[in-house]
């Protein structure tokens, strides 16, 4: 049972708040389906120890293994459903989502034994005695005002209660308590007006003699606090005694730190008062001595941490959190657990070296940073001869320190070989974290010598012992990887995959399938309707956009008589809304905003198929693009080389650019001059207005641009486009 006093949540120190890290320039988080990286990317995180994992992840699957952890099960949220992700790669703060407590807040969130109103009556004060809620100060530096808070108080008055005092100073000293709750700093005239002056047994004396020091603690006068705690230390009762202890810690700690803080709450560890520091290390120590099970001791635990990180003493930090870990407190509650691993990254991870720090699994998280891309020239922290002597370091953990060898191997050395070298040939009964690692650089290491056919069968023997969370998912990933990469995307889609994930199978639909396996998925009975939709949509914009013209009017007949209107996005590679509808392959053409008349979509198709195409059907072509915001559409751009749906697409052909189409028109000496003058029109403003092509990649000089106008100027100045069209970009 932990004793009574501070819940681990309340005893993290200094957690800044996770980091709201992001992978692209407009702070968003997208995903990209890649399950080797050694670079840090928190926006795609994985469920194995990886150097490109945030530090917070790799602690915790460790931490899961040990049972002190574990990865909470969560569902998408719609915000991660609208860019695209699965459950696997995740961002970081699906983990680290919950709200982080300020530092080393005491007894904030402690359970009263009654509520304060009804102890306050009990000691004969009228009920709304208590301030209301709003009433109550509530924030402040944290470490310090945050713990003056009804829990506390409500340990105050039930202390009162219990001890041997007359009842009119138990209610005076009640009052001033509850009076404190008000504020956080008092000037001398003010704290004059809360203290009791009719207290005069010896254990008032001592009740009051600990407002004033908590008085003083509150409002930032630390000497004056460690006077009256001081002369408590000794006290007869016992509360106040251990009290008073931990407070002379309490006290000397803010009294170290009160300059090291800028406004903004960076801190300055050349500011620290070391002197103090020391005193205040030896209180904790002597507290935790006298009260090894105390109903502070969690707490004065947590602040030794801080004096650590505060003396920057990375090696006596790093053995309070391996004593921490050992602690069943650590495995209680995710909450609890996203703010001690934050704490550990802020204090220890981010500064410490791999020399500094003897706990195994503290420093496997530390070598894996180390394993990261380095440019060319970049000093690493760490070398293979280093790594190797660790080894005794991990005398309880050996597989752990072969696994940081084969990383080395792979991510730093990348000799594949040699990694599978250092990783066990059988399957593990059990698939911890720390066994899923090991077996899937295994099968890195077999795809890397080109054994798709390996690689496959690990993962699918891997499959029925994943049951720890998001194991599953990641071999979803590497199995759609390994058929995408061996040219066997079919088996994506075969009955029985493995790989059910939507995200995975709408990926590699939109960038790798061929025309074949979009019309099997089309008509599949037992594919999801987003993906039969998605399917359908991909197979109709690629035969139109890759200038399959015939085929789009044939596989029309796919599309239902009153197709869907609401639009596909995630599934087609859009983000945050936005998307095409299935009802745009029924578009019906018309003048538009422009007044340049076009058929129908399909009309336009079966003009499309003639030899040479018309002028008309050409700017038309380019409406419907320009109409419909098809410019740059998703579909028409693959991802990198080692993503997911990375390798050459099966639909054959390039995506059309409709800069493309009205270069032809100006090109052609029989096209007619309102069609000639609508195509240098179109043409002209593909540059608008950024001087940058919006209708494709080619590069026309600006001096072209400007032909273009003045032949539009001179030789169609009687159209209307002409008319329109003021600048040229």
């Amino acid at each position: 049972m932990r004793p009574r006093g501070l819940p681990l949540l309340a005893l993290t120190f200094g957690v800044l708040a996770a980091q709201q890290a992001y992978a692209s320039s407009d702070d968003s988080c997208y995903p990209s389906w890649n399950l080797k990286r050694d670079t840090l990317d928190v926006c795609n995180s994985l469920p194995f120890l990886s150097p490109g994992n945030d530090s917070r992840v790799n602690l915790q699957l460790l931490l899961a293994d040990a049972g002190r952890a574990s990865l909470p099960v969560k569902a998408l949220s719609d915000d991660e459903q609208q860019l695209g992700y699965g459950l696997v790669p995740f961002p970081l703060m699906r983990l680290f989502d919950e709200p982080l407590a300020p530092e080393a807040a005491t007894a904030a969130d402690a359970k009263p034994a009654a509520p304060l109103a009804e102890l306050a009556v009990r000691i004969g004060l009228p009920a709304d005695a208590v301030p209301a809620e709003g009433e109550r100060f509530a924030s402040g530096e944290g470490s310090r005002c945050r713990s003056n808070n009804p829990a506390t108080a409500q340990d105050f008055l039930a202390q009162l209660l219990a001890a041997d005092l007359p009842p009119a100073e138990r209610q005076s000293l009640a009052r001033a308590r509850l009076a404190l709750l008000q504020g956080c700093q008092w000037d001398e005239a003010q704290l004059a007006g809360l203290f009791p002056g009719d207290v005069d047994s010896p254990g008032g004396r001592e009740f009051a003699g600990y407002l004033q020091g908590i008085a003083a603690f509150y409002s930032g006068h630390f000497p004056a606090a460690r006077k009256n705690f001081q002369a408590l230390r000794d006290s007869r009762l016992p509360w106040l005694r251990e009290t008073a202890r931990y407070m002379l810690g309490r006290s000397q700690l803010n009294q170290a730190q009160q300059n090291a803080f800028d406004d903004m709450g960076y801190p300055d560890l050349r500011k620290v008062d070391q002197a103090a520091l020391k005193v205040a290390e030896s209180d904790f120590k002597a507290y935790l001595q006298a009260y090894p099970q105390g109903r502070y001791a969690t707490s004065a635990k947590g602040l030794m941490r801080r004096v650590y990180w505060l003396m920057n003493d990375p090696g006596r930090l790093a053995a309070e959190y391996a004593w921490l870990f050992a602690q069943p407190e650590a495995a209680q509650g995710n909450a609890d657990q996203a703010q001690l691993i934050a704490e550990v990254d802020n204090k220890l991870l981010v500064s410490a070296h791999p020399a500094e720090v003897k706990n195994p699994r503290l420093l496997a998280v530390l070598d894996l940073m180390q394993m990261r891309h380095h440019e060319a020239g970049e000093g690493r922290a760490l070398d293979l001869p280093g790594l190797q002597a660790q080894k005794p370091l991990f005398a309880e953990l050996p597989g752990l320190h072969d696994y940081l060898l084969a990383a080395w191997q792979l991510y730093v050395e990348e000799q594949p070989g040699k990694a599978a070298e250092q990783l066990p040939k059988a399957l593990p009964q059990k698939l911890d974290y720390l066994a899923f690692s090991q077996q899937t650089l295994r099968g890195f290491a077999l795809e890397a010598g080109n054994d798709w056919l390996g690689a496959e069968k690990l993962w699918l023997q891997l499959l029925p012992l994943a049951h720890q969370p998001l194991q599953r998912e990641q071999l979803e990933l590497a199995l759609a990887f390994n058929y995408e990469r061996s040219d066997r995307l079919v088996k994506v889609y075969a009955e029985n995959s493995p790989v059910r994930t939507p995200a995975i199978r709408e990926l590699l639909l939109r960038h790798i399938a061929g025309p074949e396996l979009l019309r099997q998925q089309v008509k599949s009975e037992t594919a999801p309707a987003e993906e039969r939709d998605t399917a359908l949509f991909t197979l109709l914009y690629k035969d139109l956009l890759h200038g399959r013209y015939a085929n789009f009017v044939n596989d029309l007949a796919l599309l239902p008589a009153e197709p869907s209107t609401k639009p596909l996005s995630a599934s087609l590679g859009f983000v945050y809304g936005g998307g095409q509808p299935l009802s745009l392959f029924q578009w019906p053409g018309g003048k538009g905003s422009s007044s340049y008349d076009c058929p129908a979509l399909r009309d336009l198709a079966l003009a499309l198929q003639q030899e040479p195409q018309p002028p008309q059907a050409l700017n038309c072509f380019g409406e419907f693009i320009l109409r419909n915001n098809l410019d740059s559409f998703p579909l028409d751009n693959q991802p990198g080389v080692r993503e997911l749906g990375g390798s050459p697409s099966l639909f054959e052909g390039e995506p059309y650019s409709r800069l493309d189409g009205y270069l032809k028109v100006i090109a052609d000496a029989q096209a007619g001059s309102d069609d000639k003058a609508y195509a240098l029109y179109r043409a002209i403003n593909c540059y608008a207005p950024s001087g940058y092509n919006g209708c494709g990649k080619q590069d026309i000089a600006p001096a072209q641009r400007k032909r273009w106008f003045r032949t539009l100027k001179t030789q169609y100045a009687d159209t209307p486009w002409s008319k329109s069209l003021k600048y040229y970009w």
